[in-house]
């Protein structure tokens, strides 16, 4: 068994995934570990969406007007299909504070060269023929959002990055990192230690375990997510379709209280994909309560009674991670040299590419294009007991 790297990456998901590829094709010798199988977290549950306008818009705008170029050549650039399709994004107004919400953030949007606009509801089905704008305001509507197949992207990258020499350790979890002289030098797993001149963590609602694990109690906590889907059918939705109320300040309480938002996308396969209840949690678990999946029902039919006649497959739930300030936690750890985190995106597929990329730099040349400071782990990061 191999026990040396130039680099290891810690979670097998979209963000590990493009990481260790990049790291490869930069001609480093590297591991990828998760404690699970491919996918395991958060990556699993993910409806695939290419989504732009619903940025955090505080510090984000750069880093996803960057990252919406890297699909131009994606297909090429690994020799693989991906899904890649071009679908829009409609974000449903329910009343007028999210109407106001929405202007403002149209205004952002449009500065950010973002062309999205907000549609009356007596023009809701212009842009998507289904929908029963009854009992809403309008949408902010951007047509240039995208799709992929979430396997399809994770398993190109992988595919190509064992081409290029990449060693893989699924079941196989990180539960130490052995540190000299304050830098990082490699893991410990259950299978014993490996070396390594640096470590990525892209470890999601994990990572602030792992943080626990080098005196760093990074702001990384996580919201069980719960969705479902349906049995194929014919292609119905023009758009992925969620409600601006995601926007608004109430969110699950500390309390474990479920939370349930409308969201629906439909698959390049047909599947119509509907959530989402969520419970934002203080301890780790992955059971979300039995009556998320009524509430999901409930949202949904209100907006798109024609999916009343869906028969649904199954429904999953996911660690999903988050930051209080809603930016992601991406660079070097500061005190441990080698260590880095990419991890807490807020929209996890748009920027899979880029992160690649720029991680990639910055094990390599110690910098990347980007502009990291809004995003450092140690920003807010309290030293663990």
């Amino acid at each position: 068994m191999e026990r040396t790297f130039d680099a290891i990456v810690v979670g097998a998901g979209y963000i590990g995934s493009s990481v260790a590829y990049h790291l490869c094709a930069a001609g480093l010798k590297t591991a990828l570990f998760d404690q699970g199988p491919i996918a395991a977290g958060a990556s699993r549950a993910n409806f695939g969406n290419i989504q732009i306008q619903d940025m955090e818009l505080a510090n984000s705008t750069e880093l996803i007007r960057m990252a919406k170029t890297r699909f131009a050549n994606l297909e090429a650039e690994l020799d693989w299909k991906v899904g890649l399709r071009r679908i829009g994004g409609l974000l449903l107004v329910e009343n007028e504070p999210q109407w106001k919400l929405m202007e403002a953030r149209l205004n952002i949007l449009h500065t950010a060269g973002i062309p999205s606009e907000l549609v009356p509801a007596s023009r809701l089905k212009e842009v998507e023929p289904l929908i029963d704008p009854s009992r809403l305001s309008g949408g902010l509507y951007h047509a240039g959002e995208g799709q992929v197949d979430p396997f399809q992207l994770i398993w190109g990258y992988l595919v190509r990055a064992r081409q290029k020499g990449l060693q893989e350790y699924y079941f196989t979890e990180v539960t130490g990192f052995t540190a000299q002289s304050g830098r990082i030098e490699g893991v410990i797993t259950p299978a014993g230690s490996f070396s390594a001149g640096c470590v990525v963590l892209c470890t999601g609602a994990y990572t602030r375990r792992l943080g626990c694990l080098v005196g760093r109690e990074w702001d990384a906590r996580y919201i069980l997510g719960q969705a479902m889907v349906s049995e194929p059918v014919d292609l119905v939705l023009r758009n992925h379709v969620s409600s601006a109320s995601f926007f608004a300040v109430d969110q699950p309480g500390e309390d474990g209280r479920l939370g349930a938002k409308f969201a629906a996308g439909q698959s390049s396969h047909g599947q119509v994909l509907l959530g989402e209840a969520m419970v934002l949690a203080d301890h780790f678990q992955r059971q979300v309560p039995f009556h998320s999946l009524p509430e999901i029902a409930a949202c949904v039919q209100r907006y798109f009674p024609f999916f009343s006649r869906l028969r649904i497959l199954r429904s999953w739930s996911a660690p999903v991670a988050s930051t209080g300030d809603n930016c992601p936690l991406l660079g070097p750890v500061a005190g441990y040299a080698g260590l880095f985190l990419a991890t807490a995106f807020q929209s996890t597929v748009i920027i899979t590419p880029l992160v690649g990329e720029l991680m990639a730099d910055l094990v390599t040349r110690g910098v990347c294009e980007l502009k990291l400071d809004p995003f450092l782990p140690d920003r807010n990061t309290l030293l663990a007991n």
